[in-house]
């Protein structure tokens, strides 16, 4: 079993990520927009951090004034091989990263969708902060209180068969070999939560959508902090079910 794919930071990174991923789904240049831009919208309401926008393949541009094309965006974004021709059952590649904030308070986003190759979690979307190399994100923007609603609202725009918030310490400090990884806050689909039962030594709760939460704890996650440490692990070790079954899955479930 190959690790999770999960954003890929510098070793002495202190950034902190919300990745998540799905399986094969056929989805146009236009679903895939009306997606983000739902994620984008929902991001601005939690904190002005996520107010103002610049995407675009081949020139940087305001998403505000893109956002009636972004299509066209997502389009340009088809994947290729290493002669540049195009692989649409691959799907399409695009993003977009803040602007006009502080460094310590920028973040970035990155998606892979409409992928309809049987592979594990072929699809994906990224939120990261980006943070210059050995600083640390602005303790406001890396609150649960931003983390948690931030997530929820990726969850909400793209149906995700997983989610999980996490750190690059985190990440780092883990040595295992597994799909479900010690996180900050993991977000279980529908048909995957009705197979594990929550340690008692996270917060969990069941979501309108029939999908399982559980968040290691309240505070920032600090890897350093034995308790949130103990925590994160804890979830990771009730997932174990999880990785017994076949990835990619036989048939996912609607979602």
């Amino acid at each position: 079993m190959s690790k999770p794919n999960l954003v890929e930071f510098k070793s002495d990174s202190k950034n902190y990520s919300i990745h998540c991923n799905w399986e094969q789904r056929a989805e146009t240049p236009d679903e895939l927009a009306a997606r983000f831009l739902r994620m984008i919208d929902s991001l601005k309401e939690i904190n002005p951090v996520f107010s103002l926008w610049t995407c675009g393949k081949k020139r940087p541009e305001k998403l505000e004034e893109v956002r009636g094309r972004y299509a066209e965006e997502i389009a340009a974004g088809i994947t290729r091989d290493d002669w540049r021709e195009p692989i649409p059952a691959d799907g399409y590649r695009f993003g977009a990263h803040t602007r006009d904030t502080p460094k310590d308070r920028s973040f970035y986003v990155t998606c892979k969708g409409g992928s309809t190759i049987k592979r594990s979690f072929t699809n994906s979307v990224t939120l990261a902060t980006d943070s210059p190399t050995g600083s640390r994100p602005d303790a406001e923007v890396v609150s649960y209180r931003v983390f948690r609603p931030a997530l929820l609202a990726i969850v909400n725009a793209w149906d995700p068969v997983r989610a999980r918030a996490t750190s690059h310490p985190l990440i780092r400090s883990y040595t295992g070999d597994s799909y479900f990884a010690p996180a900050w806050i993991q977000y279980l689909n529908p048909w995957l939560a009705e197979k594990i039962t929550p340690p008692s030594t996270v917060l969990s709760e069941h979501l309108p959508n029939g999908g399982l939460l559980m968040s290691a704890t309240t505070e920032t996650f600090d890897v350093d902090n034995p308790a949130h440490l103990a925590a994160a692990q804890d979830m990771a070790a009730a997932m174990a079910p999880l990785n017994e079954l076949p990835w990619p899955s036989q048939t996912e479930a609607p979602s």
